[in-house]
């Protein structure tokens, strides 16, 4: 027998359970598919940041409220339950090979200090445990331990089947089904997209960490001779204790050399690896639009890469306040939903270039390590404090620009490779990865 809704939602995770609790709340059925036993338990690797209001991000000014105990999203008037734990940091700094010099985005000590702006990690798990019970409160039916199958559009709606036996039928459908989203291949999306690349990835839960200035985000480099090569990293504080990390690293070689044997060494006495996360991600360019046939689709399910969990609550949230709309409104169909459409086109690929993002993740690999050293030792005053992942390469290369003329003096073969490197050379430069390891690089 077929269940109809108003809405159905496939994936939940920030997005998905956002746009659930919010469509349900504003009076629609609303049915969620999720294929966890639990939508709160965290499998893939994520950082768990907040990446809050140092600038404009996806052209919000999003902010914690550690009072009101809320995210809050002030440009698009919205906030978002939060009730869980929550641990401060006051900067991002690109540390050279020598672990000592460093590019420091953020001034550490006015962020420590009463006036300055310090960010967030927080424990995912907790965020979505309360929008799940926020959904459950409102209303919306939970399918859990379902694998979608098949979607089909018709004149009735959108209807979905899964391996489970389930048939549901909704006006619309928002896809919340990440980055390796199925109903963007079901549904043909990406047929209209350009395929960038596949990449796996690997985080630990370190303890017994312990370094100057922590409480920040750090990324680098450090090189092996014995054959593995240029290990990169990022590390920063978790949520969860207050000596532990959060280390992003390519792999349990990488891992051991990198606390055991490398210059960085110093920092992990007695160090203790806790639980490993893994995940494969394909990569897509963004979609032409974010919509067909009577699917609305959010998050990573249609940006590039990494929404972020801020793009993912804001358009979980306006896809559904959309929907909310056409269907009050007697206008099933994409010009009912034109609202979002219209905002994700402005705020998401009108915004940012996705390959800006991928800038800062592979332009440090083009260096020597004496020439990163180098680079690390120029600039010695803290750049503008910004979390904005499509910002970082702009700010780096506003802070290299006065010492150019010493580089092109005293290296001029790494001035040739600053002056070469571009955005639009991001993505070539990366190939597939295998299935244990941070992306590798030509």
């Amino acid at each position: 027998m077929t269940k109809k809704y108003d809405l159905i939602v496939v994936g939940g995770g920030p997005s998905g359970l956002e746009a659930a609790k919010t469509a349900a709340e504003n009076g629609l059925r609303v049915a969620l598919f999720e294929r966890k036993t639990d939508p709160a338990k965290i499998q893939r690797a994520c950082a768990q940041m907040f990446l809050m209001n140092m600038d404009s991000f996806y052209n919000e000014r999003m902010y914690f409220s550690r009072e009101q105990r809320k995210w809050v999203f002030p440009v698009n008037n919205f906030t978002v339950d939060y009730g869980g734990d929550y641990r401060e940091f006051y900067g991002c700094h690109f540390i050279a090979p020598n672990a000592e010099d460093r590019i420091e985005i953020g001034d550490y000590e006015k962020n420590a200090s009463d006036g300055g702006t310090a960010a967030v990690v927080f424990d995912k798990g907790a965020l979505l445990r309360g929008l799940y019970d926020g959904g459950l409160a409102a209303g919306v039916d939970f399918f859990l331990e379902r694998n979608v199958t098949t979607v089909s559009s018709d004149r009735g709606g959108v209807t979905i089947k899964t391996s489970e036996g389930d048939t549901c039928t909704g006006t619309f459908c928002i896809a919340a089904d990440g980055i390796n989203s199925r109903l963007a291949r079901l549904s043909g999306l990406n047929e209209e997209r350009t395929f960038l690349f596949t990449a796996g990835s690997t985080s630990y839960y370190v303890s017994g960490v312990s370094f100057d200035r922590s409480e920040m985000i750090c990324m680098g480099n450090c090189f092996d001779d014995g054959g593995l090569g240029t290990v990169h990293f990022c590390m920063l504080p978790s949520v969860y204790h207050e000596d532990e990390y959060w280390l992003y690293i390519g792999g349990d070689e990488k891992l051991d050399y990198f606390t055991r044997k490398s210059t960085f060494r110093k920092w992990f006495s007695g160090v203790e690896v806790g639980h490993k996360r893994c995940a494969v991600i394909s990569a897509w360019g963004p979609a032409r639009e974010p919509f067909k046939d009577n699917i609305l689709f959010v998050g990573d399910s249609c940006w590039f890469a990494e929404a972020e969990n801020t793009g993912a609550l804001l358009s979980g949230h306006k896809a559904a306040m959309a929907v909310c709309k056409a269907l009050h409104s007697g206008t099933a169909d994409r010009e009912g939903v034109m609202d979002y459409i219209s905002w994700w086109r402005i705020h998401f690929p009108g915004t940012h270039n996705y390959q800006d993002f991928l800038c800062y993740a592979v332009f440090f690999r083009i260096f020597t390590e004496d020439e990163l050293n180098y680079v690390h030792q120029l600039i010695t005053q803290p750049l503008f404090w910004s979390l904005n992942p499509f910002n970082l390469y702009g700010h780096i290369m506003q802070g290299l620009k006065p010492h150019m003329e010493r580089i092109q003096k005293e290296q001029p073969r790494l001035a040739a490779k600053l002056k070469q490197f571009s955005p639009d050379r991001a993505v070539p430069m990366m190939k597939p990865a295998t299935r244990a390891g941070f992306p590798a690089y030509r």
